[in-house]
């Protein structure tokens, strides 16, 4: 060991360094030219469109807010984003409990079958064809469906990390009477709060940001999610560079908070993930 941390530094470590020095700028910079950008004035961004010395001001903020509507579409985003990141984790996780488990006959080709949705087309046209049959298209009930996803990474990830919760448990929970949906609820989606934080940040980003889908299936402009409020700030021959940054800021500030507040759990359910798999 005392060998390992005396290792003289190698030309092949400052190049990793490097490289991963550069990957990080590749991230950082549009991330802080954006942030930068929307406390600029417009005519401060004309003049020194990439200048870090100026005096900064929240207007772009409030203009950005008003000009977007981003009071009603904000509603509108965190009902769709809660209700169908807590539906889609809950239903995974009752599909994955039985296949970790290996409660149900044919386990593993049931997985198999489930996996498959990572590698077909997306569903966006059929599933369409079905919501208009069921009277679902322009509603919020319909939106919420077409985001939900139960299959893919989500199952994967809770499959893996549910095979590390001793088997124990579930002989205990039996012997005292306890019956199988209080058992899951009371015990292994505690136990399984870290694969939920991961697995909730992800799917939180894809409803949050989503504006595809919400084009096929909304027409009612009330219905729409903040998303939709970015496209106000490009015109037919200008952008308002400084506004859409603001707005850009403000979309993405609920889902940095949501990140950090739940960091913590991130890491371990991934870093427990990983060692299960």
């Amino acid at each position: 060991m005392a060998a390992s941390k005396n290792r003289p530094f190698r030309a092949g470590d400052f190049a990793v360094y490097l490289v991963i020095l550069l990957v990080l700028l590749l991230f950082v910079f549009p991330l802080s030219y954006v942030f930068i950008t929307s406390f600029k004035t417009p005519v401060t961004f004309l003049r020194d469109p990439v200048g870090v010395i100026f005096t900064p001001t929240l207007k772009n903020f409030s203009d950005a807010w008003v000009k977007a509507s981003f009071g009603s579409y904000s509603f509108n985003s965190i009902l769709y984003t809660v209700v169908t990141v807590v539906l889609s984790l809950i239903l995974a996780l009752l599909i994955a409990f039985p296949l970790a488990r290996k409660y149900i006959r044919f386990h593993q080709a049931l997985f198999f079958f489930l996996m498959l949705g990572l590698f077909l087309p997306d569903g966006t046209i059929p599933l369409f064809q079905i919501l208009l049959k069921l009277g679902l298209y322009n509603t919020r009930l319909g939106y919420i469906i077409s985001m939900m996803g139960v299959g893919g990474v989500p199952l994967i990830f809770f499959v893996s990390y549910l095979k590390g919760i001793p088997i124990e448990l579930d002989e205990a929970a039996i012997v005292d009477g306890a019956g199988y949906f209080r058992y899951f609820f009371k015990f292994i989606i505690p136990l399984a709060q870290p694969a939920i934080s991961s697995m909730a940040i992800l799917q939180a980003i894809g409803v949050w940001n989503d504006i595809t889908r919400a084009i096929v299936f909304l027409s009612n402009d009330k219905l729409f999610p903040i998303t939709k409020g970015l496209f106000v700030f490009s015109g037919l021959y200008s952008v308002s560079w400084t506004e859409l940054t603001a707005a850009l800021v403000i979309v993405a500030a609920p889902l940095i908070v949501l990140y950090l507040f739940l960091q913590r759990y991130i890491i371990s359910g991934l870093t427990a993930s990983s060692v299960k798999m």
